[in-house]
């Protein structure tokens, strides 16, 4: 049997997202983990593997999946993984609820935590029209998501007149899917930035970013400005939304609202973070960032094979025990 300690799915690598890969494979080198980097090129041998037990993984990243694709290749995999006692990052059974922005979105709301204004539109339920209580609250300026969407796709800024496309063209990104109507959140500046953020949550390590919600750039959030903007709110959401969907990592984004100063969640979870490095592309995650989460990641899996090893070690000891015992017994 081939055993390896780390592995990283992905359905293709390019100039951008070479670099995350390469850092993974960097932080495993350094501590003897032995690494595996799974496209699609190798998943039909792989999978045969674990089915006949010449493959075993100890822990799996995937940013490969498309959990409400039915009949996706990577998604098999993960659960063919997972039966197989892998530890996957993110468990497909958690991304299943977690990503519904429909469900979370509720979830955040019981937790006390401020979103836009919505109205969402059931799988299935054709455009209505609003009251004038909901025409108030969404504004003239409004956003159109699907709620299973991600990394932009389907969703809109519009006007309410506009509207009925724009649910059109959001339910094509997943046949039948629910859409929120939401307000759009104008941001307030901070010395002429929009107080506009992405965080990143890497098993419990909060790190965030200032995101321009125009020109989709990055810069690190510095710790003087966590103190001196009074940034702390936006941490503890990006907590309560990794407790209340128990995913792992993942990137969120948060918005202080002009209207009334407010923490906003906008973009409520993003597992399979977008990686590309600011060094290969204008819009890209600061480098030091993505390497950070990569050092983070393998630490992590890491300590869980150790752990893992020491249960085992521990599991065995004791069988091999009652194992005497009842022989004595005899």
């Amino acid at each position: 049997m081939e055993i390896f300690d780390f592995g990283v799915g992905f359905p293709a690598i390019d100039k951008g997202n070479d670099f995350f890969i390469n850092c993974l494979r960097a932080e495993c080198d350094a501590r003897g983990m032995k690494f595996i980097f799974i496209d699609a090129t190798s998943l039909d041998s792989l999978t045969a593997g674990i089915k006949n037990g010449s493959f075993k993984l100890k822990f799996y990243l995937d940013m490969a999946s498309e959990t409400f694709v039915s009949g996706d290749p990577y998604l098999k995999f993960n659960y063919l993984l997972k039966d197989a006692g892998t530890r996957i990052v993110a468990d497909p059974d958690d991304v299943k609820t977690a990503a519904d922005k429909s469900i979370t979105h509720f979830d955040l709301m019981r937790a006390g935590i401020s979103v836009p204004f919505t109205v969402i539109i059931g799988s299935g339920e054709p455009p209505r029209e609003f009251t004038d209580e909901e025409k108030e609250k969404l504004g003239h300026l409004i956003v159109v998501k699907p709620a299973l969407g991600y990394g932009q796709r389907g969703v809109k800024i519009t006007t309410y007149e506009a509207m009925r496309e724009a649910i059109v063209e959001a339910r094509k990104v997943n046949m039948g899917d629910t859409v929120l109507v939401q307000e759009f959140i104008e941001p307030k500046e901070i010395e002429g930035h929009p107080a506009w953020f992405r965080l990143f949550n890497t098993f419990g390590e909060i790190t965030p970013c200032w995101w321009n919600n125009n020109t989709h750039t990055y810069r690190k959030v510095t710790l003087r400005e966590v103190y001196e903007h009074k940034l702390l709110p936006m941490i503890r959401i990006t907590t309560e939304i990794a407790r209340i969907t128990r995913i792992e990592w993942f990137s969120c984004e948060v918005a202080i609202n002009k209207k009334n100063n407010e923490f906003v969640a906008i973009d409520y979870m993003n597992d399979q973070c977008w990686v590309n490095p600011q060094s290969k592309s204008a819009d890209g995650i600061p480098d030091d960032v993505i390497a950070h989460i990569a050092k983070r990641i393998v630490e992590k899996a890491r300590d869980y094979i150790n752990r893992y090893s020491a249960t085992q070690q521990k599991v065995h000891f004791v069988a091999k025990n009652v194992k005497i015992f009842l022989a004595m017994d005899r």
